[in-house]
């Protein structure tokens, strides 16, 4: 129960950062970044995924999902691991600007 726990601490503050940063409209551009500092990232993100499939599996191990929502789960994260691979791991601030746009 305290790695759960501490899982769930690491993570939150990821959330937090990113909300905050959305909510006070900062965009930066990340396109100059060296391969070094690409490959942590990767690596960075990769141990987010399983952490987050670790969360999963302890969920299902207590019972508070069942085994089959927990595959769903896990294979939606991976599929999100997959689609930011595929984008460098580069975050998007600024997707919602249409649907919230000011006049």
């Amino acid at each position: 129960m305290r790695k759960l726990g501490v899982c769930l601490l690491m993570i939150m503050p990821l959330f937090f950062a990113v909300s905050l940063s959305a909510a006070h409209g900062e965009t930066r551009v990340y396109d100059n970044l060296t391969e070094e500092q690409k490959q942590e990232l990767a690596s960075m993100q990769k141990d987010i995924m399983e952490k987050k499939k670790q969360l999963i599996n302890k969920y299902v191990e207590y019972g508070i999902i069942d085994q089959e929502r927990g595959k769903e789960i896990k294979s939606h994260i991976e599929r999100r691991y997959e689609n930011n691979k595929k984008n460098g791991f580069m975050p998007k601030w600024d997707h919602h600007k249409e649907k919230f746009h000011q006049h």
